[in-house]
């Protein structure tokens, strides 16, 4: 089996409401489908995700498809999607452009899967848990505001929540999260996400404020890049550390790890290029006694599966996963919503990535479409 060449599609999708954070405000889901074709007719999908119109790397809707248009896709053409590290490989002669790397490693896994006739986590060492729990995350808002959507997601089935963080004053912040986390029951998992918006001092004011609240971790507080701080706060605070927009590539978790910056990691899928070097951060952090959970960019069906798949897959994500889009979006471009059963999304049993997409709804959603002969 060859990869013969590819279609992208490009679909924005609205949210149902506006979700603010440090990092910029959501207001549509932008996602570029990849659907990889072979010398056998079978084809296989990817995706790639945007909320803020850009990743921290600086890629964007136009810089994926150009890229998979220009360099990418012609780079992978006669491999054979199962020769997966080949494949990355190749890919590896075009620099960065992680997140459009990742909508060809998602379509190559889905190929594999469904050629072999098997789940994609068994693709990556076989599967540890059958559901991922569900974070909801509660955008910068009044206080009020936030405690009337958790509490509604809370009766909707939502187990776990986090706060984001990123007001003008850093007790502002903590006002509201303390709020937040005793407006609702014990059991539920509260958590905060800081996007970056502290120097170090702060981060250290609002952790120590909040760190009798019963709270699961305070994820990335200091700026990216800067290690030093994110150790200073972790080494200051029994609440425990995540680094996330520090931890977008293998390479990143390797610092991290070497510099003990952390105690979590946030991994996604898109930001290291696709599931093959998720699952190797994963790795990593089992091997270093790091713990995490697989962050969300707002992704659609394919990158939710993915996300499931690696979770599924990897026995130190204990704490969830974000793969939010079928909430948070108007509609699901999914063929088939994606269960849910007590806070926790199933992790999908059919081949490959196992999940498929509304030619309908993808339809109704399209800006763009664009081939890729080989």
């Amino acid at each position: 089996m060859r990869i013969t060449g590819a279609a992208l599609t490009v679909t924005h999708v609205p949210v149902r409401r506006p979700h603010k954070m440090n990092i910029g405000t959501t207001h549509y889901q932008e996602l570029v489908l990849v659907e990889l074709r072979t010398d056998e007719g079978l084809s296989g999908w990817g995706e790639v995700p945007h909320m803020v119109r850009h990743s921290l790397k600086g890629e964007s809707t136009g810089t994926v498809v150009s890229m998979l248009r220009e360099f990418l896709i012609p780079a992978v053409v006669g491999l054979d999607p199962r020769d997966l590290e080949a494949v990355h490989a190749r890919m590896a002669r075009v620099p960065w452009n992680y997140r459009a790397k990742s909508g060809i490693d998602l379509a190559c896994f889905d190929l594999a899967g469904k050629a072999m006739g098997v789940p994609a986590y068994r693709l990556l060492g076989g599967r540890v848990r059958d559901r991922v729990g569900l974070s909801w995350s509660i955008p910068i808002v009044e206080p009020a505001v936030g405690i009337e959507e958790a509490q509604a997601m809370v009766e909707r089935g939502w187990r776990i929540i986090k706060v984001k963080l990123g007001r003008p004053r850093w007790d502002e912040d903590v006002a509201a999260a303390r709020a937040i986390r005793r407006a609702l029951p014990a059991s539920v998992s509260v958590r905060l996400d800081a996007n970056q918006a502290f120097d170090t001092k702060t981060a250290i004011r609002v952790a120590r404020a909040l760190e009798d609240e019963g709270l699961d971790f305070f994820e990335q507080p200091t700026p990216v890049g800067d290690l030093e701080g994110l150790r200073t706060v972790k080494e200051a605070t029994t609440l425990p550390v995540m680094a996330d927009e520090s931890c977008t590539t293998v390479d990143d978790a390797v610092a991290l790890a070497r510099a003990r910056a952390a105690d979590l990691f946030s991994i996604y899928v898109c930001s290291p290029g696709g599931l093959l070097p998720a699952k190797k951060i994963a790795i990593i952090g089992e091997t270093a006694g790091i713990g995490g959970y697989v962050g969300g960019a707002l992704e659609g069906p394919l990158g939710t599966a993915a996300a499931l798949h690696l979770a599924a897959s990897s026995p130190g994500i204990t704490l969830g996963c974000e793969q939010v889009g079928a909430y948070l979006l108007v509609e699901d471009l999914a063929a088939d919503p994606m269960p849910m059963e007590d806070g926790a999304l199933c992790v999908p049993e059919a081949p490959g990535l196992g999940v498929s997409l509304n030619p309908v709804l993808v339809a109704k959603y399209q800006v763009e479409r664009v081939e890729v002969a080989g």
